[in-house]
């Protein structure tokens, strides 16, 4: 029996090394979308496959202010500025700053032109001059902020820290304020769909609290690099060494040193990580099946790891928004959908009057002026008043709205495709005609990375390979732990 498992575990490791050591750098790449060079660096579009050439549009422009005409956008991918309809782009000029900070959000206080346009950046919060074409930076450098707001007051802006905490901010002064927030959330729905628990799992949301899932996949994709790297180092000494001339005693000691650094020290401490990570990863490679099978399926939250009840916002916050005049209420966005606090952040529970199906569906929330907007996929997108009134659908978007901006008395809204205008109907959108293509040519790394993890940059059939991979990389999970236990240390 021993030789069999030995057998199995050896002939599907040559099998997979190669493509596991890909599928393991390119989510690890994948998994940290704050990495900067991943976002800013660009290949030609001609280089990726069809399906990440549709996702591109999104990531060039998700933010936007709009001020007689000239647009202001920026992303994490940069900040720019068109005087002629989308046409032409330049860059905005972040004094100090030979490149572009990752930009996360904009936020509006008493704004003439782009005067009072503060950007929440990964290299904290900045300021845009009247003309749009510079912004100097106001305080937090080398904070990343990744979300804003402005403040229940209008001296006052509130802010996400690394996605964790919220930090009240005076624009004025430069003055920066730690709010007390706790993890007390009530309210959520007891079951989860079953593609969403699917996912985050896969994704690193699901099984620690805060970044730590993240940490966890961090060391999945290590070890399966490494695994795979000694794994055919093993093979080579063993099978290659004395043809290739290395001395006896030099053979040996690398056989035990590989021998030791793949099985016990690494393969023992990234089984579990590498089995959730293959086991959740077939269904992901048939995504849209996989969720028409998967609609109406449900499961138990208690039934899930606590990292799905909510007992944690570190890692958690995606979107924030204050209410005019309520210093003690406030929004987030998290993948437990849009909570709300009416006690300064000690407790939060699902916004009850927001009209989507399903309380966990994530998306964005932000506040430009008095109206807050919401922002999803299937579900919709809205928009809220002054007052606390009910939440009024937007028709027009067909993806989730990211950004929003008001120029005169016409409201802009931008999604994944397009910047759109109100039209005749109030609360009705139709393209505007600004395209934003121009600004970022080429597609960012970070989409070649996912094209590449996915496989479909060399065939959009290549799931079905990706599946056997998974289905490998299970295989000698499960077998290296059985060999170790015949062998123990070597």
């Amino acid at each position: 029996m021993h030789r069999v498992v030995r057998a199995v575990h050896k002939y599907a490791g040559l099998t997979a090394c190669a493509w596991l050591l890909v599928l393991a750098l390119t989510g690890i790449a994948l998994d940290h979308h704050e990495w900067r060079w991943l976002n800013q660096t660009s290949v030609p579009s001609a280089w990726t496959s069809k399906q990440i050439g549709r996702l591109v549009p999104a990531t060039i422009m998700r933010h936007i202010a709009v001020a007689d005409g000239v647009v202001l956008g920026a992303s994490e991918r940069g900040a720019w500025r068109s005087a002629d309809g989308g046409k032409t782009w330049v860059l905005v000029a972040f004094a100090g700053r030979a490149d572009q900070p990752q930009v996360y959000g904009f936020a509006e206080l008493a704004r003439q032109r782009f005067s009072g346009l503060y950007l929440a950046t990964d290299d904290g919060l900045w300021a845009t001059a009247t003309d749009g074409m510079s912004a100097h930076r106001l305080a937090l450098a080398g904070v990343r902020l990744t979300a804003i707001s402005p403040g229940a007051d209008t001296a006052s802006l509130v802010a996400v820290r690394d996605r964790s905490d919220l930090l009240r901010i005076v624009p004025a002064t430069g003055a920066v304020t730690d709010l007390s927030i706790a993890a007390n959330l009530t309210g959520l729905n007891p079951t989860m769909p079953l593609g969403r628990v699917v996912m985050d799992v896969h994704f690193g949301h699901g099984l620690l609290p805060g970044a730590w899932s993240i940490r966890l996949n961090d060391l999945g994709g290590i070890a399966m690099a490494v695994l795979a790297l000694t794994g055919l180092g093993y093979w080579w000494v063993t099978r290659r060494g004395r043809r290739r001339g290395l001395l006896m005693d030099t053979q040996r000691s690398a056989i035990r040193w590989l021998y030791r650094f793949h099985g016990p020290l690494v393969g023992l401490l990234a089984v579990l990580p590498i089995l959730y990570l293959s086991v959740t990863a077939i269904p992901l490679n048939h995504i849209y099946g996989f969720l028409w099978w998967a609609e109406g399926r449900t499961v138990e939250r208690l039934s899930l790891p606590p990292a799905f009840r909510g007992v944690s916002l570190d890692h958690e916050i995606d979107g924030v928004a204050s209410w005019p005049g309520e210093a003690a209420r406030i929004g987030i966005a998290t993948r437990f959908g849009l909570l709300e606090s009416r006690d300064g952040g000690r407790s939060w529970r699902p916004d009850p009057s927001l009209p989507v199906p399903d309380g966990d569906a994530g998306g964005n929330l932000f506040r430009v002026e008095d109206q807050l907007f919401a922002g999803f996929g299937r579900e919709g997108n809205f928009r809220r008043g002054p007052g606390g009134g009910a939440w009024r659908k937007i028709d027009g978007p067909k993806t989730a709205i990211t950004g929003a901006s008001r120029d005169g008395g016409v409201w802009y809204v931008k999604n994944s495709k397009a910047i759109l205008r109100e039209g005749n109907a109030p609360g009705s959108f139709v393209d505007s005609r600004i395209s934003v293509r121009a600004a970022a040519p080429g597609t960012p790394l970070f989409l070649v990375m996912a094209d590449l993890h996915a496989g479909v940059i060399f065939h959009e059939q290549f799931k079905w390979a990706n599946d056997l991979f998974a289905a490998l990389a299970v295989l000698l999970a499960l077998s290296g732990p059985l060999i170790w236990l015949k062998r123990k240390w070597l």
